[in-house]
């Protein structure tokens, strides 16, 4: 059917063979597509990462004395962050509490605070649906780096429906700037970026996503007007003094005080490149685009080359089963995944693995894996550990544990970050007298 000899013939093919030539207009409507899409995608999933982690801050004093301000996630997420004047009220036997995902109202306990610094941490009995934020230090930004100031103004409730709603808006780094207090010198950023009361307490991100700051005042300035109803027919007004001129807390300042307490966090302590930068804003874009070019190739190369089209066109054929003398692979013996112990009181013992995450720890009312109640050095709930059949891979989870999680060569793993381990992996809780292996045990 085909004449590899005959250019004429090749030629003929590159017009006719619409089987597999793809029309140059096909290949540049996909990336147009992928590359509108995945922009719009990559931007919504930064937005909505940055408004999980934001929570709304009450302070009650009574039913008719609530004040508000904004506040974020850390840590293990029941630990949030937020001004110290914002949970004041505490001081003179308030109550301090947060808006849950669930739009439940959730009492917190003040566990830090520092008047000095005007921050403050507190801590909630349960997870209030949203996620930990991530950090970047003084040493990842510079002026004129582009933030977002997150939160929840006063002056943006018109209806009961608004409380609860994250509020965005966009400015840039002025200037890096220092607040002496009598207990020292405390670092600040000038943002551009409009803060308003209620925004007191919430995160200042940066274009990825990270914490640079917490948000705390903008310029004002306090002017008496007339108002009748007040004594001497005067009152006293706070007015804004400038515009575009509000403060942030610098995130450093609040990192050293989670390392004193022993909030796990991540950090970036450099500024990344600029195409590490454009990856982290836009991840989907950039995977998308890469999908699309490596079609793009293809499509040219099958194009140009009429013979590896008719190799294709071949090799399709005989997958579809139309070519005779057709022989079946063997049958692969099944294997199936499981946990081993190594050393410990679970040594020689197999569990079987499946998608449903094992937990190992003292706590028989926490754990699938129970271990002596004596073995201090591990905890009620110390980790999980799952088989993903969609992944092909075990995945390995500490959970926020002092002595911590280990890999055979001695890494501690992050806490709550899943971690990927391979068949034949090892690890241990706390110390090598508490081991195990991932495997896969191959079943007739």
């Amino acid at each position: 059917m085909f004449n590899y000899d005959s250019k004429l013939n090749q030629r003929k093919q590159q017009h006719t063979d619409g089987e597999f030539s793809l029309p140059g207009n096909f290949v540049v409507l996909v990336l147009i597509f992928s590359l509108a899409g995945s922009t719009r995608a990559s931007a919504d999933s930064l937005t909505e990462a940055m408004r999980s982690s934001t929570v709304p801050v009450v302070c009650l004093v009574s039913s008719i004395n609530v004040g508000t301000g904004s506040g974020f996630l850390v840590a293990d997420g029941k630990h949030l962050v937020t001004n110290r004047h914002v949970i004041a009220c505490t001081d003179e036997g308030g109550k301090a509490g947060i808006m849950a995902a669930n739009g439940e109202l959730v009492q917190a306990a003040v566990i830090w605070q520092s008047a000095a610094k005007d921050l403050a941490v507190l801590r909630v009995e349960t997870n209030p649906g949203g996620q930990a934020v991530s950090f970047a230090t003084r040493s990842a930004m510079d002026e004129r780096d582009r933030v977002i100031v997150a939160g929840y103004p006063g002056a943006a409730l018109r209806s009961i429906r608004d409380f609860g709603r994250v509020s965005f808006a966009e400015g840039i780094i002025s200037k890096f700037t220092e607040l002496d207090s009598p207990e020292g010198t405390v670092r600040h950023i000038q943002i551009t970026a409009p803060v308003n009361p209620g925004n007191s307490g919430g995160p200042l991100f940066n274009e990825l996503g990270l914490v640079v700051g917490i948000n705390v005042q903008k310029s004002m300035t306090a002017v008496l007007v007339v108002d009748p109803a007040a004594p001497q027919g005067l009152r006293q007004q706070r007015v804004p003094l400038g515009e575009g001129v509000a403060w942030a807390i610098l995130s450093d300042e609040l990192l050293v005080e989670l390392e004193r307490l022993h909030l796990p966090f991540k950090a970036a302590r450099s500024k990344p490149n600029a195409f590490t930068a454009e990856f982290g804003r836009q991840p989907v874009l950039f995977t998308l685009l890469g999908l699309t070019m490596g079609l793009t190739m293809l499509a040219v190369g099958l194009l140009v080359n009429p013979r590896r089209r008719v190799m294709l066109k071949d090799a399709l054929t005989r997958r579809r089963g139309l070519v005779t003398g057709h022989v079946a692979n063997p049958a692969k013996a099944a294997q199936t995944p499981v946990l081993r112990g190594i050393t410990g009181p679970y040594a020689n013992t197999n569990v079987p693995l499946d998608n449903e995450k094992i937990a190992i720890g003292r706590d028989a009312s926490l754990c699938q894996l129970v271990l002596p109640a004596d073995a201090a050095n591990i905890g009620r709930r110390h980790c999980t550990v799952r088989w993903d059949q969609a992944t092909a891979a075990f995945w390995l989870e500490d959970c926020w544990t002092g002595n911590g999680t280990f890999l055979d060569n001695g890494e501690r793993i992050d806490s709550g970050q899943p971690h990927r381990l391979k068949p034949g992996d090892r690890f241990y809780l706390a110390n090598r007298h508490c081991q195990f292996e991932v495997a896969l045990e191959t079943t007739p």
